[in-house]
């Protein structure tokens, strides 16, 4: 469960990705069907944790699947089933192993009808995977009246069961398969007819593998594969089930350059802000009962940790929203991470953006980069490295030019500890002493910062800390109209979630950038989630991020605003903007003008932009220029996975950028350039 056994097990997709790292530009095709896989430990972690991307899924009619590792069989005593337990029979005190595992899946048969809306009724058949060590076959279900909907059972088994015929006499099956010093047989519920399989390490990954390629997933998800410590732990299985998928889709990423691998927390988000509107929270609570009525050790109405559970989502590894940037000559270029590796979508000189070409990228990467420009304007890419946690970078080679094959090492600021892994995404800032700051989340919970050497040349690999706790990932930086630099963080202190704020003040005579120090909390309703900070067209800075639900306010899934006053103080209270529900990070484009590097507009406004509870796009503006937020909302559409970008270019139009679940980009922008303008076009952009 170490930092180093994870990375060693990252290996082969390193490897694999580095062979298969080149750029190539190839012929358009279709982009892929959007294909979801999601795996999970447990025969209820999908609808507990996935849910409502999961629900978005199903409701967006995309080919969804769900593979559980375990048989979810507990501690429960091997035996002879009987005759088939109804669902009363599956509540009794006395059910042997066998039983207690075919009631889960009826559970999760019973929780995905309710999602899709009909009949409990599915068909059963096997799917086929050849391993080196010879076929498995996969206990498989499909929804009659939606056969798009696929729940697969591996039943290997649960870290409790300690049975010496399963497990070994300690149980903790995935944890020794993952460390590759013993060996698991599956066990076999009742009503399932399939053989016992002995899996191995390589065994299970190829599996995994198996169903990703015959899946032909688009879209993988799974659980958590590096808990946070600053909170409760979390159940071994998750964490093994996440190390497993995280290594096949390594593997499978190599032939599929456009798949997308996202991780979930899991028990922790118990420990985070309530972030679901009453919509999805009931949504959710719902399926949950639907799956309890089957098992016997779940109350039906959730309650405790299984209610948090149904409140809350939270994205492991958030993508952020500061992946666009813009080119010198006003081009914009987009970045995201897919198969592990940078990918990039560019504006040609004629204004059309072409498909995604992958760039040399030597080692698997984490979701969640951020692009902006050196002094001499060329642009500069930070990311993670998925098997070190390394921040790691590449740039321009030339103004508005291609980018090198050659990255360089930030380091991190937690290396060498177990909290390593839990830096988190970097954001980066040009200051106007011309030096680029990267700053992250830190492993302690609070913030660090990497400085620029000098313009337009490297970075160290030291980290200053600035201080603070209970920072959640990622952070916002961004330079105000007196020329300082700004962090913001969304922090939970005593359980209480926050906006906290560092500056760090220029000096125009000597034209350098002063230490950091932090200030007072931003004003304003709770928080559940990370803020960004954007330029009004006089320069003041406006904070927006997504609000919370607690004993005082139902506000999940809308936004919330601080805002900087005309004598640059923060406004001593804040104001909730509306909103469309979903969860994480805000975008906004910044006011067109010099502040955004675009032609000013008369009608220069900021834009907003949020996933929304339905998987789409939302978005709203100012009222006018230097001013508030009328509190409507539109709906754009479309399904997306992450969260949105935004940018203005060269001539003061806005643009939105969000990818979807097939690795395509979609791409909306104004042509006409004035704050009170629709973003009236709207094209799909091929993935690599």
């Amino acid at each position: 469960m170490s930092r180093k056994a994870f990375a060693a097990g990252l290996a082969v997709a390193a490897v694999a990705l580095a062979a298969a790292a080149v750029v190539a530009p190839v012929a358009a095709a279709a982009p892929p069907t959007p294909v979801v896989v999601n795996v999970v430990a447990h025969q209820d972690d999908d609808i507990l944790f996935l849910d409502p991307d999961l629900r978005n899924s199903i409701h967006a009619g995309r080919q969804v699947s769900t593979v559980f590792v375990t048989a979810g069989e507990a501690w429960l005593t091997p035996g002879d089933p009987g005759t088939p337990p109804d669902q009363a029979g599956c509540r009794a005190p006395d059910l042997v192993r066998e039983a207690y595992a075919y009631c889960r899946q009826r559970g999760a048969m019973s929780a995905w009808a309710n999602m899709a809306g009909v009949a409990d009724t599915w068909s059963t058949d096997r799917l086929s995977v050849t391993t080196a060590t010879g076929v498995v076959r996969v206990e498989r279900r499909t929804l009659v009246q939606q056969p798009n909907i696929r729940l697969l059972f591996l039943n290997l088994p649960e870290n409790a069961d300690g049975n010496p015929d399963v497990s070994g006499p300690d149980g903790e099956s995935l944890v020794h398969l993952w460390q590759g010093d013993r060996t698991a047989n599956t066990l076999v519920p009742w009503g399932n007819t399939n053989k016992r399989y002995t899996y191995d390490h390589a065994r299970l990954t190829q599996v995994l593998t198996g169903i990703l390629e015959q899946s032909h997933a688009t879209v993988i998800r799974t659980q958590d594969p590096q808990p946070d410590p600053r909170y409760r732990g979390d159940h071994n299985d998750h964490v093994m089930t996440a190390r497993f998928t995280t290594e096949a889709a390594g593997v499978y990423a190599a032939t599929h350059p456009s798949s997308q691998l996202y991780h979930y927390r899991d028990y922790n988000i118990a420990d985070a802000q309530q972030n679901l509107p009453g919509p999805l929270r009931s949504a959710k609570g719902a399926t949950f009962s639907a799956y309890a009525a089957w098992d016997g050790l779940a109350d039906p109405t959730p309650t405790g940790d299984y209610l948090s559970w149904t409140q809350r989502m939270y994205h492991r590894d958030p993508i952020g929203t500061t992946w666009v940037g813009q080119n010198n000559d006003g081009r914009l270029q987009a970045f995201a991470v897919e198969g592990g590796r940078l990918v990039t979508w560019f504006q040609a000189v004629g204004g059309e953006i072409g498909p995604g070409q992958v760039l040399t990228t030597p080692w698997p990467l984490l979701p969640g980069v951020t692009v902006n420009r050196n002094a001499d304007r060329r642009l500069q890419v930070f990311a993670r490295r998925a098997d070190t946690y390394e921040v790691v970078s590449t740039w321009q080679t030339a103004v508005d030019g291609a980018f090198s094959a050659t990255w360089v090492s930030l380091g991190n600021p937690n290396a060498g500890s177990d909290q390593a892994a839990q830096v988190g995404a970097p954001v980066a800032v040009l200051g106007f002493d011309g030096l680029l700051r990267i700053a992250v989340k830190n492993g302690g919970g609070g913030v660090s910062v990497n400085t620029q050497q000098s313009p337009n040349t490297g970075f160290g690999t030291t980290w200053a800390d600035l201080g603070g706790t209970g920072v959640q990932d990622p952070v916002a930086v961004e330079v105000d109209r007196a020329h300082g630099v700004d962090v913001f963080a969304y922090a939970i202190v005593d359980g209480v979630g926050h906006i906290r704020h560092w500056n760090a003040p220029f000096d125009d005579n000597t034209h350098t950038t002063g230490p950091f120090a932090e200030r007072p909390y931003l004003a304003g309703y709770e928080p559940a989630g990370p803020p960004i900070a954007v330029h009004n067209k006089d320069g003041r800075l406006d904070v927006l991020y997504r609000l919370a639900t607690n004993a005082g306010d139902d506000f999940a899934g809308l936004v919330g605003h601080t805002w900087q006053r005309p004598d640059d103080t923060w406004s001593p209270t804040g104001e909730q903007i509306g909103g469309q529900g979903g969860v994480g990070e805000v975008s906004a484009a910044k006011a067109p003008g010099p502040w955004s590097d675009s032609v000013a507009v008369a009608d220069s406004r900021i834009l907003v932009f949020t996933t929304n509870g339905g998987g789409g796009l939302s978005t709203t503006r100012q009222n006018g220029p230097d001013s508030g937020y009328p509190g409507t909302w539109t709906d754009l559409g479309s399904v997306h996975v992450g969260q949105p970008a935004s940018g203005v270019d060269r001539q003061g139009c806005v643009f939105s950028f969000a990818l979807t679940d097939s690795g395509s980009l979609v791409v909306r922008n104004q042509t006409v350039c004035s704050g009170d303008q629709p973003l009236s076009r709207t094209r799909e952009i091929d993935g690599p």
